[in-house]
């Protein structure tokens, strides 16, 4: 076995509005063969609303608590995380990505280049100020394709010291699609002629990403999730929020008759499949070289409600199914974490394998 990690130890947080994630792995991978990871610690604690809200962090002190303890464990099977080595994720909605084209080649780039490209698509005012990264890739002769990568800088600097209030060191920081798109596209496979799209449907809001021409090309937040379709219920059938959570969840869009309950689902849900099929086209329409999406799988603790796999494939006319967030470890052992447990940890996974870093990997899944 060989390991060149110098920051053993070091793990994936996920940090949303509702919950905090963690994943650590072990990476065992052997020389000469493909990468291979175990799993050391899976753990979460939910936040109470309010804490976070958008993504936006409105009581610093409070969520380091709960970071905090979540580090320590909450049972005694739970070991405390000794390792102070974090990886962690930018909310989708306070981030950019997108696959662009500079016509020279790749030895010829300079930051100016990158900077005056960036301008011409990203969205955040400049008086706020940004973050702003890129990777390279070679392409024909005089031709680069740039995946650029960009944050507010409000937005970073305030996740950088939340983690540094916990008690951690900050060894990168993920866009959360990227980490997601790690997670969830398959390792080594070369996806020919064909697109892939992601959408990760979460307790506050979902994404959608595509990946394409083996790299992500693109990323767009949608208002709907569980929380929305829990409140949606509570307010048209008068219920509380329990009895709407436990009615959501017991039946989903899977009603023999349809009744109230089934016409609220439905009604969110039909704006969800409008709102992707836009994001699609948009996709189609304004990116270069694009392929046909075959098929798109399905993360986060919303997209196993009961029935929308099943309406999402008959409306958009495309295959959508929940994905294995495990596949990437490629571990000889036994997962003994409840499907509907593990599809909540696409991101926090994400950003665990490259907490865990391999270094017989040529280039990273994305």
């Amino acid at each position: 076995m060989f390991s060149a990690n110098p920051f053993p130890g070091a793990f994936g947080l996920d940090i949303s509005d509702l919950s905090i994630k963690l994943v650590q792995l072990e990476n065992v991978s052997h020389e000469n063969s493909e990468p291979s990871f175990n799993i050391k610690n899976v753990r979460n604690i939910s936040l109470p609303p309010g804490l976070i809200i958008n993504g936006e962090i409105m009581a610093e002190a409070q969520v380091v608590h709960y970071i905090q303890k979540l580090l320590k464990g909450s049972t005694k099977k739970e070991k405390p995380i000794k390792s102070p080595w974090v990886i962690i994720n930018l909310p989708e909605i306070h981030t950019f990505v997108k696959l662009i084209i500079i016509n020279k080649n790749i030895d010829e780039i300079i930051q100016d280049d990158i900077e005056i490209e960036a301008q011409k698509y990203i969205p955040f005012e400049e008086k706020d100020g940004r973050y702003l990264d890129w990777e390279a890739i070679p392409t024909q002769e005089g031709k680069t394709k740039i995946v650029l990568a960009a944050a507010t800088k409000t937005i970073t600097d305030s996740y950088i010291s939340l983690i540094e209030k916990a008690g951690l060191n900050i060894l990168a920081i993920d866009l959360e699609s990227i980490a997601i798109s790690r997670a969830m596209v398959t390792a080594e496979k070369k996806y020919e002629n064909e697109a892939r799209a992601i959408l990760d449907i979460g307790g506050t809001r979902s994404s959608i990403i595509i990946y394409d021409n083996e790299t992500l090309q693109f990323s767009s937040t949608i208002n709907y999730s569980g929380e929305l379709l829990t409140t949606a219920l509570s307010q048209k059938l008068s219920l509380t929020h329990e009895q709407a959570e436990k009615e959501k969840i017991e039946n989903g869009l899977e009603y023999k008759d349809k009744n109230k309950a089934w016409l609220t689902l439905m009604g969110q849900t039909k704006k969800f499949v409008e709102q992707i099929q836009k994001d699609i086209y948009f996709y189609y329409s304004h990116f270069p070289e694009t392929n046909k999406i075959t098929h798109i799988t399905m993360c986060g603790g919303g997209s196993i409600l009961k029935g929308l796999d099943k309406i999402l494939t008959k409306e958009l006319n495309i295959e959508c199914k929940t994905g294995r967030t495990w596949k990437n470890l490629n571990s000889k052992k036994m997962i003994n974490i409840p499907y509907e447990e593990s599809i909540k940890y696409s991101v926090a996974i994400g950003l665990a394998l490259r907490a865990a870093d391999n270094p017989f990997t040529k280039s990273d899944s994305i």
